[in-house]
């Protein structure tokens, strides 16, 4: 495996390993994935242009592609919405029969790490969305499936991986934590979670844009892993900046779209003046269903931005923009003299 494998453009036949287009080496892979009828008309790009991106412009052009091709991006990552909704009702109802005060107050919080192996997998599933929409290419969900279904189970594989290194590093910061409780005060305690949270921090930016370079590279998932590691290095705090704001952003998105259901908890809350069974089911049904309308929303525009930035990491560091305008067909581009090699010639296959 070379340190920079050939894009391969969604929607086109891959060239094989060594020919001229991509300016190096490409892995082998399967055939086209995606029906040619998605190309546009004539030459064009979509709503992103093909250059490094600034920190606004990611962030609008997250928003963009996910607009011009809600259907896809919403249909892909339902699944995950109602998942993970109906696991938090579940849990819900668990604390409404038989929790404690304290479980409430954390029932918000034990679902984040399958929300965070969500997150990853949203990013694998939207990577041809993306991909597509660099293009110039609409996609509906079943043409992003088709891309996707060959590597879904090294992406599954791939999210499992990450969460084991999550859990690792989780594991190493709040191990000694858990010991030293019981020798020191709260003061001590909270500097040493403040000490040890930036290394797991710092590991999960840089293995942010593994799923992206999986689907689109068709990488293994080591492969994935180590081209995730190589493409954020330098870049750790402008990919953390981005991060950090953009899921801000859509954690308020979220908070506004559960607000109805939070109201009608409220008032049946108020209106059956007591904890009966009937009004928590009403209660976690209505908190449930604005869930999955929150998730559906926010879920596929963070799996979005991941693979947004690891196209602009790319243009960044491997001039993929000149090969992305290529394959768009915008003129001027795919001739010698403009950074990119011409296509090679067709040839016919010995032995055809």
């Amino acid at each position: 495996m070379t340190e920079t494998p050939g894009w391969t453009s969604p929607g086109s036949p891959e060239p094989p390993s060594g020919t001229a287009g991509t300016g190096h080496s490409a892995p082998a892979a399967p055939a086209a994935l995606l029906d040619p009828s998605a190309a546009p008309a004539g030459p064009g790009t979509g709503p992103v242009p093909l250059r490094p991106l600034g920190f606004g412009e990611l962030m609008d052009g997250t928003f963009a592609l996910v607009r011009r091709n809600w259907r896809a991006a919403f249909g892909l990552t339902l699944a995950l919405a109602v998942a993970l909704q109906l696991l938090q009702a579940g849990i819900d109802w668990w604390i409404h029969v038989s929790g404690d005060q304290t479980s409430a107050l954390l029932s918000d919080n034990y679902l984040w790490p399958l929300a965070t192996l969500f997150g990853v997998l949203a990013s694998g599933l939207l990577a041809p969305v993306v991909g597509n929409g660099l293009l110039g290419r609409d996609t509906s969900a079943g043409r992003a499936w088709a891309q996707v279904r060959p590597r879904f189970g090294r992406l599954l594989l791939l999210c499992l991986l990450l969460a084991g290194i999550s859990i690792g590093a989780f594991a190493v910061a709040f191990v000694p934590l858990f010991v030293l409780a019981a020798v020191t005060d709260q003061p001590a305690l909270l500097a040493l979670l403040l000490l040890t949270l930036p290394p797991v921090v710092w590991l999960t930016v840089r293995l942010t844009l593994a799923a992206p370079a999986l689907v689109l590279e068709h990488q293994p998932v080591l492969g994935a892993v180590k081209r995730s590691w190589r493409l954020s290095r330098g870049s750790w705090w402008r990919i953390f900046g981005l991060q950090l704001v953009f899921r801000f952003c859509l954690a308020l998105v979220g908070a506004v779209l559960s607000v109805p259901g939070d109201i009608v908890s409220e008032v049946v809350d108020g209106l059956s003046g007591s904890a009966g069974d009937g009004a928590a089911a009403i209660s976690i049904t209505a908190l449930a269903v604005f869930g999955i309308v929150a998730g559906t929303v926010t879920v596929p525009l963070g799996g979005a931005l991941d693979a947004l930035i690891y196209t602009d990491q790319r243009i960044r560091r491997e001039a993929l923009d000149l090969e992305l305008a290529r394959t768009a067909g915008l003129p001027g581009h795919g001739l010698p003299g403009h950074g990119m090699p011409a296509p090679a010639a067709a040839t016919t296959p010995s032995g055809a």
